[in-house]
């Protein structure tokens, strides 16, 4: 994506827009101060990425070089809000949070820390190193970064790319420990909000002749909803785990948050303090079966014809919740795009 702001800045540095159907993936590229650079803006903030060559070293290992080249990067641009980089063998890319006119002398900094550390531009390909000749270099486009590169480099990256199977949400690092606390925590505040439905709501429509304990059986949705929510928040990357943590996370949670309630207003009506009534053990037990023979005392009947209803509601949510997740867990082949570039 690219603000009309950064594009106008870029292209009085001779920049070229790169539209994409994907307005996301839409950036400026050019050659600048002989590097092939991309510019984009990253939500509220701007990146840029340095396509270069990294000289092979006779007398340090490349990590030792990335390690000094971090140093100095973190030297050079510590009057800049850098949020983000990355530093790797063919390029660097950074996030700062900054104007317009500030970015442009980040650009030119980039620019000559690269040429200070004897990382080499547009006269080598970024990937084997050899010497552009008299072909034309080929600009390789991954997302929203370019790479520079020979003939042959860039027909091998575009054959790897064709080859490269996609994979789904279980061949990703997940978070499934993070995802489930969330769930829980998720969960945890549904049955709180049966609580305090059946404490304070409740009793206000206990001489109504319309049953409002059915209607609360649409927080059997709110909190599959909790659950869904917690999950995604605290695990960013989708998964399959999370089918089966979310919906039985969503239906135990609903399951007790449901017994809880009808146990608070069962409490209240026969006018229980609710402290003594939980140390009652037949109390707890008076929903789960009944032992009454006349069916206006069968409190066990009720409970379960509104726990299912809860139920209900809670397995409709679950469903809506997770039907794009399977699409959002599979990572698709990135996107790669070649051409011809005339320096």
């Amino acid at each position: 994506m690219v603000s009309k702001s950064l594009q106008l800045v870029a292209e009085d540095l001779g920049f070229t827009y790169a539209e994409k159907a994907n307005a996301k993936l839409s950036h400026m590229y050019g050659v600048y101060g002989d590097y092939l650079i991309s510019l984009y803006d990253s939500g509220n903030q701007k990146s840029v990425f340095v396509n270069y060559y990294m000289p092979p070293s006779d007398e340090e290992d490349d990590s030792v070089r990335l390690l000094e080249l971090s140093e100095s990067f973190k030297s050079a641009t510590e009057e800049y809000y850098v949020t983000d980089y990355h530093i790797d063998v063919d390029g660097l890319s950074c996030t700062v949070n900054c104007t317009d006119e500030d970015f442009v002398p980040l650009v030119d900094l980039l620019v000559e820390m690269a040429k200070e550390n004897e990382l080499i531009g547009v006269t080598q390909c970024s990937c084997c190193g050899n010497k552009i000749g008299k072909r034309l270099p080929k600009k390789l486009n991954k997302g929203k970064n370019n790479f520079l590169l020979c003939e042959h480099c860039a027909l091998e990256k575009m054959e790897e790319a064709s080859k490269a199977p996609e994979t789904d949400g279980n061949a990703l690092p997940k978070k499934t420990a993070l995802g489930l606390a969330g769930a829980l925590a998720g969960g945890l505040i549904g049955i709180l909000l049966y609580f305090l439905l059946y404490y304070f709501v409740a009793p206000i429509f206990s001489d109504s002749a319309f049953e409002m304990s059915y209607v609360f059986s649409i927080f059997g949705f709110v909190t599959a909803f909790l659950v869904y929510r917690g999950f995604t928040l605290f695990s960013k990357q989708p998964c399959n785990s999370a089918y089966a943590i979310v919906a039985s996370v969503s239906l135990v949670c609903v399951m007790l948050g449901q017994y809880l309630g009808t146990f608070v207003e069962f409490a209240k009506a026969q006018g229980f303090a609710l402290g003594k009534a939980m140390s009652i053990p037949a109390m707890w037990l008076i929903h789960l079966r009944s032992t009454a023979s006349d069916p206006a005392f069968n409190y066990a009947a009720t409970f379960y014809k509104l726990l299912c209803f809860s139920l209900l509601f809670a397995l409709i949510g679950t469903i809506i919740f997770l039907m794009g997740m399977k699409d959002k867990a599979k990572v698709r082949k990135e996107t790669v795009e070649l051409e011809t570039l005339r320096i």
